[in-house]
Protein backbone atom coordinates (compact mmCIF):
# COMPACT_ATOMS: atom_id res chain seq x y z
CA UNK A 1 0.00 0.00 0.00
CA UNK A 2 0.91 3.38 -1.30
CA UNK A 3 1.01 6.23 1.55
CA UNK A 4 1.67 9.80 0.68
CA UNK A 5 2.66 12.26 3.26
CA UNK A 6 2.49 16.11 2.97
CA UNK A 7 3.16 18.43 5.22
CA UNK A 8 0.97 21.70 5.41
CA UNK A 9 2.47 24.77 6.51
CA UNK A 10 1.34 26.02 10.32
CA UNK A 11 0.31 29.52 8.76
CA UNK A 12 -2.55 27.85 6.31
CA UNK A 13 -4.14 26.11 9.53
CA UNK A 14 -4.88 28.79 11.32
CA UNK A 15 -7.10 30.84 9.27
CA UNK A 16 -7.31 33.92 11.73
CA UNK A 17 -3.59 33.95 11.35
CA UNK A 18 -3.63 33.64 7.49
CA UNK A 19 -6.02 36.66 7.18
CA UNK A 20 -3.82 39.35 9.69
CA UNK A 21 -1.05 38.20 7.33
CA UNK A 22 -3.42 39.41 4.48
CA UNK A 23 -4.52 42.45 6.32
CA UNK A 24 -0.69 43.22 7.31
CA UNK A 25 0.14 42.80 3.87
CA UNK A 26 -2.43 45.73 2.38
CA UNK A 27 -1.83 48.01 5.22
CA UNK A 28 2.29 47.88 4.23
CA UNK A 29 0.92 48.63 0.66
CA UNK A 30 -0.51 51.78 1.70
CA UNK A 31 2.04 52.96 3.87
CA UNK A 32 4.35 52.75 0.77
CA UNK A 33 1.94 54.17 -1.59
CA UNK A 34 2.14 58.10 -2.53
CA UNK A 35 -0.51 58.39 -4.32
CA UNK A 36 -4.44 58.17 -3.39
CA UNK A 37 -5.48 54.56 -4.61
CA UNK A 38 -3.70 51.13 -4.63
CA UNK A 39 -4.86 48.27 -6.88
CA UNK A 40 -4.28 44.51 -6.16
CA UNK A 41 -5.17 40.84 -6.72
CA UNK A 42 -4.71 37.84 -5.13
CA UNK A 43 -1.49 37.03 -6.99
CA UNK A 44 0.00 40.16 -6.27
CA UNK A 45 -1.12 39.69 -2.27
CA UNK A 46 0.48 36.69 -1.76
CA UNK A 47 4.25 37.36 -3.40
CA UNK A 48 4.56 40.82 -1.11
CA UNK A 49 3.20 38.46 1.91
CA UNK A 50 5.71 35.55 0.67
CA UNK A 51 2.87 33.13 0.78
CA UNK A 52 2.75 29.80 -2.07
CA UNK A 53 0.68 31.55 -5.33
CA UNK A 54 -0.96 27.64 -5.76
CA UNK A 55 -4.64 28.21 -6.69
CA UNK A 56 -5.85 26.91 -3.19
CA UNK A 57 -3.79 29.47 -1.48
CA UNK A 58 -5.04 32.13 -3.87
CA UNK A 59 -8.62 31.17 -3.15
CA UNK A 60 -8.05 31.17 0.79
CA UNK A 61 -6.68 35.09 -0.47
CA UNK A 62 -9.66 35.73 -2.44
CA UNK A 63 -11.79 34.85 0.39
CA UNK A 64 -10.10 37.15 2.94
CA UNK A 65 -10.44 39.93 0.81
CA UNK A 66 -14.19 39.01 -0.26
CA UNK A 67 -14.37 39.50 3.57
CA UNK A 68 -12.83 42.62 3.45
CA UNK A 69 -14.65 43.94 0.50
CA UNK A 70 -18.26 43.22 2.52
CA UNK A 71 -17.23 45.23 5.05
CA UNK A 72 -16.36 48.16 2.85
CA UNK A 73 -12.63 48.42 3.76
CA UNK A 74 -11.89 47.41 -0.10
CA UNK A 75 -13.39 48.23 -3.23
CA UNK A 76 -13.93 45.53 -6.75
CA UNK A 77 -12.32 47.37 -9.57
CA UNK A 78 -12.85 44.43 -12.09
CA UNK A 79 -12.61 41.13 -13.30
CA UNK A 80 -10.98 39.52 -15.71
CA UNK A 81 -10.00 36.43 -17.14
CA UNK A 82 -7.01 37.12 -14.78
CA UNK A 83 -9.16 37.36 -11.77
CA UNK A 84 -11.24 39.41 -9.48
CA UNK A 85 -8.64 43.63 -8.82
CA UNK A 86 -9.47 44.96 -5.27
CA UNK A 87 -8.43 48.38 -4.38
CA UNK A 88 -8.22 50.17 -1.31
CA UNK A 89 -8.92 54.44 -1.83
CA UNK A 90 -8.04 57.35 0.73
CA UNK A 91 -11.89 57.21 1.95
CA UNK A 92 -11.13 53.76 3.19
CA UNK A 93 -10.34 53.75 7.32
CA UNK A 94 -7.56 50.57 6.09
CA UNK A 95 -6.16 53.83 5.03
CA UNK A 96 -5.96 56.14 7.99
CA UNK A 97 -5.29 53.34 9.96
CA UNK A 98 -1.98 52.15 7.58
CA UNK A 99 -1.12 56.16 7.76
CA UNK A 100 -1.47 56.79 11.11
CA UNK A 101 0.11 54.35 12.84
CA UNK A 102 3.45 52.33 11.94
CA UNK A 103 2.56 48.91 13.72
CA UNK A 104 -0.94 47.29 13.82
CA UNK A 105 -1.34 43.94 15.90
CA UNK A 106 -4.13 41.57 14.74
CA UNK A 107 -4.86 37.67 15.21
CA UNK A 108 -8.06 37.98 12.99
CA UNK A 109 -10.21 39.64 10.74
CA UNK A 110 -12.39 40.38 13.63
CA UNK A 111 -9.75 42.47 15.39
CA UNK A 112 -9.58 44.88 12.20
CA UNK A 113 -13.24 45.78 13.03
CA UNK A 114 -12.47 46.37 16.62
CA UNK A 115 -9.21 48.07 15.59
CA UNK A 116 -11.28 50.69 13.23
CA UNK A 117 -14.11 51.11 15.65
CA UNK A 118 -11.57 52.37 18.36
CA UNK A 119 -9.46 54.30 15.71
CA UNK A 120 -12.62 55.81 14.25
CA UNK A 121 -14.08 56.87 17.98
CA UNK A 122 -10.31 58.38 18.99
CA UNK A 123 -10.85 60.42 15.56
CA UNK A 124 -13.74 61.75 16.46
CA UNK A 125 -13.10 62.73 20.27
Amino acid sequence: MFCLSVSVPPLYRNYGEFSSKVILTILEMIRHTRGGMITFNTKKIAVLAGIDTHPVVLTLIKDVLERLKEREYINEVGKSKHGVKYSVTRDSPLWALAKNYDKVTLRSLEDLDEIIRKFVLRVAA
